[in-house]
């Protein structure tokens, strides 16, 4: 079936398994459930109830995040633009004239001073922004073929901080600015590879069982890296340049990306040092998070040595929320989930929400992707209850920029682009997951690829191009500073909607229910259960006004508009509303009254996922927003596997993770809004997977 056709058909799919399940007599134990004993002893009983704990909200997912690459923002040292070195640009790696090379940004102009409301972290601040994340800071090969070091993936010494970025004391400052602020630090880290350094008897990728390349390093250069294990030819593959035209997942796995030397990360005294020369940036600079580079391109049991060793540094020195997530470049869902279900990563950007988000916000996909990408959010629901909180956006510095991604794909101009570029952050801002914003977005930047096209000069550039290059909302910079342009379009809508996120953290933090759509137009409830509240948020990507007639949980209720330019509505008493939708805009509306309870005890069904190699376990129950926990025994004793807040209730379970033949019980619990907790009978499905 193409998935695209879930749209809809899921919201019905679980309870039409069970009706199959329940009324259609087989003996294919592999595709339908089979009754089990509703007896259950008291300690039983007890024992999952404790399990059904309620669902977790990260502090990441509150965050709205500054994405930002400290060598384009601001030169706060021009003392330090060359690194200290001399000599041409070959050398130093400096050229502010060329998009390829270092440009003078660094820690100290990023910091700006702490209390400058025109540029540094207190101008984001004031935009709304609450978390940055900066490109890495460690020592760089300056130049490698036509390009310098200036986004600080190349590196050669991982202890310190490169000099043309600034000092650890003007790290120290930085990260201290940051969170009296109120500002979360997440720093860029790169455990898949270093700068290249180690060379190669041959470049094609070679595949096990044919050896390595041999490999070597010139004599200038043996003791170039740090910590010293990564002088060690042994410590990477070997194996020459990922096949970007056709490529094994060895060759991802075990490939040089772009000819930088790829760590072998099999190895545990390379875990290990990368776990030590990481934890360390924590314990001395108080880093809140990471973002992984490359992330899948390790080894797959890397990360479950890996981020225990992370995460134990975070907690001894008092940080108990560390964040990790990953660049998983990979935009189908339930492929990219597997790297939480298995593989341990704790957190992700949302690529497959990027594919479909520009489209949408283009004017050339319905809403019907959008829809779809957030139901496929249970395939990363995880035992551990945490609520799916990816790293939304839209550009960032290899896609290009989230104007340019936008127009891409509307050939908009002028008001229409700027008014489909700020519809594309109202989504980010208004669903699910910690909004990503590209530094320079904010002044209307726009640029013309990714990559070095994408990777503007914030403070005045010395770049032709970039000079007279078009903006959206604003006239090209020409000889000025980004910072100069005041009370910018883009930025000042980012500004309100980070404080709509302030205001109403059911915007981050409350379930998400997809609605109704129409030629472009969709409906998205969002439920406060503290408040036993529903708000609806509303988009429109057309140039025209849509009509929306859609079903809520709350009946015979008043919606208020509390955002946009909509007008309020009533439901009438089976909870329907209707609502005009004006073009390309977004709108919020909350009801005055609160969301009925309903109580009934879920029925729990287990069948095969229709679209990946899982078990599919879901539950009927009543149309009252809740939380429902799936728990499972498989011999073992019980645990949870997922817990849910959106219906359809479901819960994926890796056929992997069980004995091949057995046959597992499983149950379901519904936590609602008031804390009551019912459960279900107890099912059993056997594993012929």
């Amino acid at each position: 079936m193409n998935r695209s056709l879930r749209v809809g058909w899921l919201v019905a799919a679980s309870m039409l398994v069970a009706a199959c399940a329940a009324n259609e007599a087989t003996d294919d134990a592999a595709e339908k459930p089979q009754a089990a004993s509703t007896v259950t002893t008291l300690d039983e009983t007890a024992l999952i109830e404790s399990l059904a704990a309620p669902i977790v909200y990260s502090d990441f997912g509150s965050r709205v995040i500054y994405f930002v690459m400290t060598d384009r923002y601001a030169n706060g040292d021009p003392a330090n633009d060359s690194g200290f070195l001399t000599g041409p640009r070959s050398v130093t790696g400096f050229d502010p004239t060329d998009i390829g090379f270092f440009h003078g940004g660094d820690l100290k102009g990023l910091t700006g001073g702490c209390t400058d409301p025109e540029r540094g972290l207190q101008r984001l601040a004031d935009l709304g922004f609450t978390g940055i994340w900066i490109t890495p800071l460690v020592v760089q090969r300056t130049v490698q073929g036509d390009s310098a070091a200036y986004h600080g993936y190349w590196g050669v010494d991982f202890t310190t901080v490169d000099p043309r970025f600034g000092t650890e004391a003007e790290l120290k400052t930085f990260v201290d600015c940051a969170h009296s602020l109120g500002m979360k630090v997440y720093l860029d880290v790169v455990v898949n590879h270093t700068g290249d350094v180690v060379r190669l008897v041959g470049s094609g990728f070679v595949e096990e069982p044919a050896p390595p390349y041999e490999a070597f390093v010139l004599e200038a250069e043996k003791d170039l890296k740090k910590p010293a294990w990564m002088n060690d030819v042994a410590n990477y593959h070997n194996r020459g340049d990922i096949n970007w035209g056709g490529c094994s997942t060895a060759c991802i796995e075990q490939g040089d990306f772009s000819g930088l030397d790829d760590l072998y990360t099999e190895k545990p005294e390379v875990v290990d040092g990368l776990a030590e020369v990481f934890g360390s940036w924590i314990t001395r600079f108080k880093f809140d998070g990471f973002r992984i580079d490359t992330a899948r391109h390790v080894d797959k049991d890397f990360y479950l040595r890996w981020i225990p060793q992370v995460l134990a540094a975070a907690k001894s020195v008092g940080i108990e929320d560390f964040e990790i997530f990953g660049e998983t470049w990979i935009t189908e869902p339930i492929e990219q989930s597997k790297y939480q279900r298995v593989w341990g990563l704790p957190n992700q950007l949302d690529f497959p929400l990027f594919d479909v988000i520009a489209r949408y916000a283009g004017g050339t996909q319905g809403a019907g992707g959008v829809m779809l990408r957030l139901e496929d959010d249970d395939y990363s629901r995880m035992a551990d209850g945490r609520a799916p909180t990816p790293g939304t956006f839209i550009g960032n510095h290899d896609t290009g920029r989230t104007a340019m991604m936008i127009k891409a794909q509307s050939g908009a101009e002028g008001d229409e682009l700027l008014a489909r570029v700020n519809l594309g952050h109202s989504l980010l801002y208004l669903l699910r997951g910690a909004p990503v914003i590209y530094y320079g977005d904010e002044f209307g930047m726009i640029g013309i690829g990714g990559d070095k096209e994408a990777r503007h000069d914030v403070f005045a550039t010395q770049v032709s191009a970039w000079q007279t290059q078009e903006r959206v909302g604003s006239a090209p910079i020409g000889l000025g500073s980004s910072f100069e342009v005041k009370g910018h379009p883009v930025g000042e809508h980012l500004r309100e909607l980070a404080a709509l996120r302030k205001q109403w953290p059911v915007l981050w933090r409350g379930a998400t229910l997809p609605r109704d759509r129409n030629d472009g137009a969709m409906a998205i409830s969002r439920f406060d259960m503290a408040d036993q509240r529903e708000y609806v948020t509303i988009f429109n990507n057309s140039t025209e006004s849509r009509l929306l007639e859609f079903a809520t949980s709350t009946p015979s209720a008043t919606f208020t508009a509390v955002w946009g330019d909509v007008a309020s509505t009533n439901s009438d008493a089976d909870g329907f509303v209707s609502v005009e939708v004006p073009p390309l805009s977004a709108a919020i509306l909350r009801a005055e009254a609160k969301f009925p309870l309903v109580k009934q005890p879920p029925v729990v069904f287990a069948a095969p996922d229709d679209f990946s190699e899982l078990w599919l376990l879901s539950a009927e129950t009543s149309e009252s927003p809740q939380e429902v926990s799936f728990l499972i025994d498989d011999g073992t004793g019980w645990r949870r596997v997922a817990v849910d807040d959106s219906y359809p209730y479901r819960a994926f379970v890796d056929p992997d993770a069980l004995p091949a033949g057995s046959t597992s019980r499983i149950v379901a619990v519904s936590r609602f809004a008031d804390g009551t907790l019912m459960r279900s009978d107890i099912a059993e499905f056997t594993n012929t997977k």
